[in-house]
C-alpha cells in the first residue's frame, strides 16, 4: 500500500496500513506528511 501526496509516496506500507487508512482516513496521513 503506498500514499501518495503532491505526487510523492508520502507513506508505504503493507496491510496493516490499509486498516489503519480505514481506521484514521486520509486526513491523519496528511497532517503527517506536512
Amino acid at each position: 500500500v503506498h500514499v501518495l501526496l503532491g505526487g510523492r509516496i508520502v507513506r508505504s506500507g503493507g496491510p496493516e496500513l490499509a486498516l489503519e487508512l480505514e481506521a484514521r482516513g486520509y486526513a491523519g496521513m496528511v497532517a503527517e506528511a506536512a
